[in-house]
C-alpha cells in the first residue's frame, strides 16, 4: 500500500466488488494457538529508511516498501541496476537490529508485457513482466543480499493499483522467483507469498484462486515459506474484526499452506479511500495499537508490520507526531505492549460470552514459572469489573504506570487494555 493506495478500494467497488458485510457480532475468541513472541514479531514500514530514518519504537523487523527499493527503482534501464538506496536501507535496518523484508515488485515499463497498464507507480508497473527479465532481476537481488533479507514476491496483487495480471501469472512469478532465490541465496532463504488484503469479497475471491493455483504439478504453496495477509478491516471496524478476516484467510488455504507461518504485513485503521481516514481520538488510537498486537500475538500470525511510521492522512492511528520523532499516545502504547509480551509465551486471547463480564477480552501470557500476565479490555459499552487472581502482585495501565497490589481485588476494565501480573 502507498499513501494513494486506497483509491483502489473505490475502483474495486466500481467494478462490482462489494465490501464485506459487517457481522452483527465479532468472533468470540482469537484462534487458540500459543506462540513464543520473538522481537521480529514487531514490524514496521518506514519509507525513509534508506536515508537513515529509523522508527523510534521497539521493533525487530522492517518491510521495505515505498522506500525507494522497488524493481522500477533498482533496474533503471534494461540491464542497468542501481542498488544504492536498497543497500542503504538494508544496512540501516541491520544496524538498528531490524530484520529487513524486501518486496520484489513493481515492473519497469520497459519489461512490461502491457506497457500502458495503469497503476499507482506509473505505466506498466502493474503488468506481468517478461519472465526472463523477472528471473534476471530476482537473481541479481538474491545474489546480492543472500539470507540478509526476507523476499516478498509482490504487494497486494488482488488490488488493481498493484497488479493487472492474472492469478496464474502471479503464481508463475512466485514459482520462478522462489526457484531463483533458493538457487542464489540458498535453501534457507525465506520466500514470502504476495500480500493479500481481504476486506472486499472480490479480494477474497482472488486470494482463494491464487492459493488454488498450480505451477507445473506443484501447488503454489510449495514455493513459499510464509503466507502473507494485510488484515485491514472496514473503516468503522475495530481490531477485533481482524479475526473474521484471519479465519477466512486460514479457511481458504490449501492443505500444503496451512502449516506455514502467516505474517500480517500491513495493518492500520479507518481507511476510506484516497488520502482520507475516519478520525478517532488519541485514546482510541492507543487502544487500537495495543489490541492489534495482543490479538495477533494470540493467533497464527507470527509477525505484524504496522503501516506505517509517519503514516499521514490515509489512516487514523498514528504512532508519531509530524516531526517523525515524538511518540503519540499510540506510539507509547506500542512500547508498553512490547514490554508486556516480548519474549513471552502468549497462550490465548478469549472473549467472555455471557454473565457480568460479557464482552471482556482476556489474553493470558506466561512470562516464567513464577509470573503470569493477564491483559483485559472491553472493546465497547460500559466498563466491566473483573476480579484479579489471589496471587496478584500488580497491574499496569496502557500508559505504562504500574500499581503494586498484592492479593485479589476488583478492577474496572474498559477499552484501554490493562495488564495484571500474578504468580499463577
Amino acid at each position: 500500500m502507498s499513501l494513494n493506495a486506497h483509491r483502489s478500494v473505490r475502483a474495486l467497488v466500481a467494478l462490482g466488488l462489494a465490501p464485506l458485510l459487517v457481522l452483527s457480532t465479532l468472533l468470540a475468541s482469537a484462534p487458540a494457538q500459543a506462540q513464543k513472541i520473538r522481537p521480529t514479531f514487531f514490524g514496521m514500514h518506514d519509507g525513509l529508511i534508506s536515508s537513515g530514518s529509523i522508527p523510534g519504537v521497539e521493533l525487530g523487523a522492517v518491510r521495505l516498501w515505498d522506500s525507494g527499493t522497488s524493481w522500477r527503482q533498482i533496474e533503471t534501464a534494461n540491464g542497468v541496476f542501481d542498488f544504492t538506496a536498497t543497500d542503504q536501507a538494508v544496512e540501516n535496518a541491520e544496524a538498528a537490529g531490524l530484520r529487513p523484508m524486501l518486496v520484489l515488485g513493481q515492473t519497469p515499463r520497459f519489461h512490461a508485457t502491457k506497457r500502458n497498464a495503469a497503476g499507482a507507480y506509473g505505466r506498466g508497473a502493474t503488468s506481468m513482466p517478461r519472465i526472463a527479465a523477472w528471473t534476471r532481476y530476482v537473481g541479481r537481488v538474491a545474489q546480492r543480499y543472500g539470507n540478509r533479507v526476507d523476499y516478498q514476491i509482490w504487494n497486494e496483487p488482488n488490488v488493481k493499483n498493484y497488479w493487472t495480471g492474472t492469478t496464474a501469472q502471479m503464481a508463475k512469478l512466485t514459482a520462478t522467483a522462489s526457484t531463483r532465490i533458493k538457487r542464489a541465496a540458498g535453501r534457507r532463504a525465506t520466500v514470502v507469498a504476495p500480500a493479500f488484503p481481504l476486506r472486499l469479497k472480490g479480494q477474497q475471491g482472488w486470494y482463494t484462486k491464487y492459493w488454488a493455483s498450480k505451477v507445473g504439478r506443484k501447488s503454489v504453496a510449495a514455493f513459499v515459506n510464509v503466507v502473507a495477509v494485510n488484515l485491514y478491516p472496514e473503516a468503522k471496524q475495530a481490531p477485533e474484526a481482524q479475526l473474521q478476516l484471519l479465519n477466512i484467510a486460514k479457511r481458504q488455504l490449501p492443505k500444503a499452506a496451512r502449516k506455514k507461518p502467516m505474517w500480517n504485513t500491513e495493518i492500520n485503521y479507518g481507511l476510506l479511500g484516497g488520502d482520507t481516514a475516519r478520525r478517532i481520538s488519541a485514546a482510541k488510537q492507543a487502544s487500537f495499537v495495543a489490541r492489534t498486537l495482543l490479538l495477533n500475538a494470540a493467533s497464527p500470525i507470527r509477525r505484524v508490520y504496522w503501516y506505517r511510521w509517519a503514516v499521514g492522512p490515509i489512516a487514523n492511528t498514528h504512532l508519531v507526531e509530524d516531526d517523525r520523532t515524538t511518540l503519540t499516545r499510540a506510539g507509547r502504547a506500542w512500547d508498553t505492549v512490547h514490554g508486556w509480551i516480548n519474549r513471552t509465551d502468549v497462550k490465548s486471547c478469549s472473549q467472555a460470552r455471557r454473565g457480568k463480564l460479557k464482552g471482556v477480552y482476556t489474553c493470558t501470557v506466561r512470562v516464567s514459572r513464577t509470573e503470569v500476565r493477564r491483559v483485559h479490555w472491553k472493546p465497547s459499552g460500559r466498563a466491566a469489573t473483573i476480579t484479579t487472581p489471589r496471587s496478584t502482585r500488580s497491574w499496569t495501565n496502557l500508559a505504562g504506570t504500574t500499581t503494586d497490589r498484592n492479593g485479589r481485588y476488583r478492577l474496572r476494565v474498559g477499552s484501554l487494555p490493562v495488564m495484571v501480573s500474578s504468580r499463577s
